[in-house]
């Protein structure tokens, strides 16, 4: 259509039907040259090439949280049986630390990436589009929209062959396999919406994600509603666009399967640090100077630090004298960003109000083996987020010898704190008074219930070994990275 012809077109248009009819075509049509733009010069990177390159959305790659174990045992995993690759890690950290990823790893994780395994990265700028604190309101709808200015970037940047998304970031599939002609995976951790979430705003239920000026709100609860059913329309259609979904547990299982309508979704647990836990020795409960409860997990709002604080006041209230005065509460956590920072702030306030300074201990961004050492000197181990997609910290817990207490929701409840040779392998709470119940049978129980509870936990965790997640997570990525040969 000439300049002439178009010019006059769009004036009518304008006049008719408004500016903003005006506004929104020229809007259409810049992102669509863009679109264009950027697809055409993805498909051209990928016929120069002589290294066909795996690309692994991962932006907060060097973090210390268990999504990010997740993410370096996978590049290990992958770079052993599939060395052909070249693996791009799409991250907003600071280039000049990634450059001594393997230090990183090797120092939180106690994996080992092989010198021969090609890894680079592409630093993301435009990351910060994805902070929840830029969307405080329709805070997934503005991240989902941000994850998808930052896929444009990345895209823009180095079209890999296949794209694998491992911090649940959806809307990034329709970019790659749509405009970049990848193929798509996906280890899903955790579903962006669930049917659990609508559940609390169907029931005005006051939590982290659920405000209380929306659940004290027939009309705003009612318009949360429809806004979560669209949104999880937009990303069940996301979704669709994945050749390989795993999901990490049975729980997100469920969830994906029934919003992603993916029947073929698999379940490849992550990877658990469970051999070194396991090399923990155990020392009897009573030559310990401490009895040392254990908390594992970043300072994250959903971790629900503060219930196990509450938890700690309501137990020190009615335990024995003599384990009260022994009682400390570690938490080993890491922090990502200023947010985390300042929730830690906050507990430090809460110990304060609680009067549980001399009970109370902070072991922050801790390197392994101050990790190890708490869980060797521990005799409990304590979880208390909600629906917690799987897990890890309580594995861990596990493994080291901890009698463990965990939610009773999501992973915990599903897959890891369940019966092993018919017998128990720890205990699950969801209210301050269950939490107690458990500490106090746990204090209570003979020096041999005790030890047969640890021996059944330690047995169990043989399901999460690095060794499984490294066969399973590379089975399931075959028909991408070695694609079957037609007859």
């Amino acid at each position: 259509m000439s300049a002439k012809l178009f010019k006059p077109i769009m004036k009518y248009a304008a006049k008719t039907f408004g500016i903003g009819f005006f506004v929104a075509v020229v809007t259409v049509l810049i992102l669509a040259g863009l679109a264009f733009w950027i697809s055409k010069k993805a498909r051209r990177q990928k016929k120069n090439r002589d290294r066909k390159i795996v690309g692994l959305f991962h932006p907060y790659c060097l973090g210390g949280g268990g999504g990010e174990r997740v993410l370096w045992a996978a590049v290990n995993s992958l770079g052993r049986r599939y060395p052909e690759y070249k693996y791009v890690i799409y991250t907003g950290d600071d280039p000049q630390k990634c450059l001594s990823f393997r230090t990183h790893v090797l120092d939180r994780f106690n994996i080992e990436i092989a010198d021969d395994i090609t890894v680079e990265f592409v630093h993301l700028s435009l990351r910060p589009f994805l902070e929840a604190h830029r969307y405080p309101v329709l805070t997934m709808m503005g991240q989902s929209l941000g994850s998808i200015v930052v896929g444009l970037e990345a895209l823009r940047k180095l079209c890999p062959d296949v794209f694998i998304d491992t911090t649940g970031h959806a809307f990034t599939f329709p970019l790659f396999r749509i405009l970049g002609g990848c193929r798509t995976a996906a280890y899903v951790h955790y579903p962006t919406i669930s049917t659990d979430m609508l559940s609390r705003v169907r029931d005005r239920t006051c939590a982290h994600n659920n405000a209380g000026f929306v659940s004290r709100s027939r009309v705003l609860s009612s318009l949360k509603i429809y806004y979560y059913k669209l949104f999880a329309c937009l990303y069940g259609l996301a979704g669709h666009c994945c050749d390989v979904t795993m999901v990490n547990s049975s729980w997100t299982f469920n969830h994906i399967k029934q919003i992603w309508k993916c029947p073929t979704a698999e379940i490849v647990y992550p990877p658990c640090n469970v051999t070194n836990f396991l090399a923990v020795p155990l020392q009897p409960d009573a030559a310990k100077r401490e009895m040392s409860i254990v908390s594992i997990g970043q300072f994250r709002p959903e971790k629900d630090h503060t219930l196990q604080l509450r938890v700690l006041a309501e137990f020190l209230r009615v335990c024995p004298d003599t384990v009260r005065e022994r009682v400390k509460l570690h938490f080993v956590g890491s922090c990502r960003n200023a947010g985390d920072e300042a929730r830690v702030v906050a507990l430090r306030r809460t110990v304060e109000e609680l009067q549980l300074s001399q009970h109370v201990v902070f072991h922050l961004n801790a390197p392994f083996s101050e990790l190890l050492k708490v869980c060797e000197d521990g005799t409990i181990g304590i979880h208390s987020m909600w629906n917690e997609h799987f897990g890890i910290g309580v594995v861990e817990c596990m493994a080291a010898g901890l009698i463990t207490v965990a939610h009773d929701s999501g992973g915990p409840k599903a897959d890891i704190v369940v019966d092993w040779k018919a017998g128990r392998t720890g205990y699950l709470g969801s209210t301050p008074e269950t939490y107690v119940k458990a500490l106090l049978d746990i204090v209570n129980l003979t020096d041999a219930d005790r030890s047969a509870l640890r021996k059944r936990a330690r047995d169990s965790v043989c399901r999460f070994t690095d060794e499984v997640f490294n066969r399973e997570f590379g089975a399931a990525l075959e028909p991408l990275l070695r694609p079957r040969r037609r007859a």
